[in-house]
């Protein structure tokens, strides 16, 4: 299955829920763009932008030998050295300063893509031609830690889209530790960020196309009387999405997988765990009136319904590689 660059930012955008940074940032994506070239615009339009607005900044305590005494005096550190003392004190102080932890990881992740072979050599420029002005800020060693230590606010949170491209583009480097380059890997080639991804994009679309509708994600309690310690043992049960629209509940399970359907036998066949995970769902939740099994398209497309009860399954397929609003269109019918 190839999806379109254009169609992979919006599913990107939509799964961050970051649609409006998008428009903010404004970049295009062409047919001949590589995933890896539109996500170093951003980056690059994205700090252009937060330059012009305002780098952020917070104050940080910072420790120096200062002439005379600034913010507060440290007299034992002082006196561990003699020989500045009759010029200077050891003094603590908090410093407006821009290294913080936000910007490291955002100019860490440019001087990497400046180490990549895979990012386009113009773009190269505009990088070495951008980070003088990122002038005060240290490069960091990334990290998932790192950037899950993050902490942003309403006035500084549009660094939440520029921290989601820097995260992505960390999680697919791959260094060759004896040219010290870096590669870019076809994220969407990997069927476990990829599920992570389309789960999280249409959860979000649903949240933001039906604007009167509750959408979520809904643990479910297992319909049966036990002891607590035998409850315990039961898995957990979660759906991907919960739906409540038009006095109507829709539960729908995601998957991203390089084939729809199996082959058992030479007959295609719906893969059956996937089919049994949302029967129990179904089962243990007499409020839903529906569930549905949703796949990208990859060879062909799927459409089956079934009727259990006054309990609907469907087995919907949805085609990444068409038009953006036909993706759209078709999500909402799959709702409607």
């Amino acid at each position: 299955m190839t999806i379109p660059i254009e169609n992979i930012y919006f599913l990107l955008c939509y799964a961050w829920d970051k649609l409006d940074e998008r428009d903010i940032v404004s970049v295009q994506a062409q047919e001949h763009t590589q995933l890896l070239d539109l996500l170093t615009r951003v980056l690059l339009n994205g700090t252009t932008y937060l330059l012009k607005r305002g780098i952020d900044r917070q104050y940080l305590p910072q420790q120096h030998a200062y002439a005379g005494v600034k913010g507060k005096f440290l007299l034992g550190e002082t006196l561990k050295h003699p020989s500045l003392m009759a010029t200077h004190t050891q003094c603590e102080f908090d410093e407006f300063s821009v290294d913080i932890l936000h910007n490291q990881l955002l100019y860490t992740t440019l001087r990497h893509l400046l180490r990549c072979e895979d990012v386009h050599q113009g773009l190269h420029q505009s990088i070495r031609s951008l980070l003088p002005k990122l002038s005060g800020i240290q490069e960091v060693t990334l990290s998932e830690r790192l950037f899950q230590s993050v902490r942003l606010h309403r006035n500084n949170a549009f660094y939440g889209f520029l921290m989601n491209c820097c995260e992505l583009i960390h999680q697919n480097l791959l260094l060759n530790e004896q040219t010290g380059k870096y590669r870019f890997r076809d994220f969407w080639q990997d069927e476990r960020q990829m599920a992570r991804l389309f789960e999280a994009f249409v959860r979000n679309f649903y949240k933001r196309e039906l604007s009167d509708a509750r959408v979520y994600r809904e643990d479910i309690r297992w319909q049966m009387e036990a002891t607590a310690t035998d409850l315990s043992l039961l898995p957990k049960m979660q759906t991907d999405i919960s739906i409540e629209w038009h006095n109507r509940k829709t539960l729908i399970d995601t998957k991203f997988y390089s084939e729809t359907l199996r082959t058992y036998f030479d007959a295609q066949k719906i893969h059956a765990p996937h089919l049994y995970q949302l029967f129990a769902y179904l089962q243990n939740h007499p409020d839903a009136q529906e569930g549905i099994l949703l796949y990208p398209v990859v060879s062909h497309q799927v459409g089956a319904a079934y009727q259990r009860g006054t309990q609907r399954i469907r087995v919907e397929t949805i085609h990444l590689a068409q038009p953006w609003q036909s993706i759209r269109e078709d999500l909402l019918r799959l709702v409607g």
